[in-house]
């Protein structure tokens, strides 16, 4: 089952590469099948899996990179070569994209049919041709993403789709992430924005300091009502010892917790 999703407007989109040269009736079979595969793995996701329109030429790969990379929804996009898509057009696209990827390298169909597979068979089904080159496209530019091999019927493969699903959504998440570091202090220093420099340029957020006499106004500025209420909630979602709990002698630790935790969350 899926877990509970962190933001309901998140969403990851699937791409579906091809190209031009099939014709308008295989890519109208590719986009149905694509659609197939959409469904069976959204059941298993956390967010909305979003199928996009099949990618036949460099330009529309290109402005739907660019698409998903200004959304503020996507958080991230999930790729499958379902034919050949000649890998040279996703160069501009790969490069323009700032969303973690996910290389699903699957086929339509679970198994083959034997006694009746044929050349329309083979030519609407080449995804072990069109994802092969894919891979080697984002390994000659050394796109990050991760790959799952095998058929979305599978459970562990769905799983390991929802696994990332997961990661992306912690990833978007960092983007608007809120940090604030107290008590800062410029000991022994060796450019100690550098570390901080990097973390947003990597991981999306910023670091930045206040004064501990600013969390201490926020802490004490918290109603004796909310502390209480949110210690009765600890009491409900956790083991408590007896000590911690209503007439405990450490009642009032516990108390001090949750006015250190509602003022924490006033501040940010």
């Amino acid at each position: 089952m899926p877990t509970q999703a962190w933001d309901e407007d998140a969403q990851v989109w699937f791409l579906t590469g091809s190209q031009a040269l099939y014709g308008e009736k295989t890519l109208r079979q590719v986009a149905e099948q694509s659609q197939q595969i959409v469904e069976t793995l959204a059941a298993q996701l956390p967010v909305p899996l979003v199928w996009r329109p099949v990618l036949t030429t460099a330009d529309a790969i290109r402005r739907a990179c660019l698409d998903a990379t200004s959304s503020d929804e996507c958080a991230g996009v999930v790729a499958w070569m379902h034919t050949f898509s000649p890998a040279k057009m996703w160069i501009g696209g790969l490069e323009a994209l700032r969303k973690p990827l996910l290389h699903l390298h699957t086929q339509a169909s679970i198994s083959l049919p034997w006694s009746e597979i044929d050349m329309d068979f083979m030519n609407l089904n080449q995804a072990a041709h069109g994802d092969r080159e894919f891979g080697y496209i984002q390994s000659r530019l050394g796109v990050a993403r991760k790959i799952v091999a095998g058929h979305v019927s599978d459970p562990v493969v769905a799983g390991r789709v929802e696994t990332w699903t997961r990661a992306a959504l912690g990833w978007r998440a960092a983007q608007s992430l809120r940090l604030a570091r107290f008590g800062d202090n410029m000991r022994n220093v060796a450019v100690t924005e550098g570390d901080k420099v990097e973390a947003e340029r990597v991981f999306g957020f910023s670091v930045n300091t206040w004064g501990v006499n600013d969390l201490v106004a926020a802490v004490d500025a918290v109603p004796d009502g909310d502390a209480d209420a949110l210690a009765a909630q600890y009491d409900q979602a956790y083991d408590v010892v007896p000590e911690l709990r209503p007439g405990g002698e450490r009642r009032e630790s516990l108390r001090y917790a949750a006015r250190q935790e509602l003022g924490l969350r006033s501040f940010l």
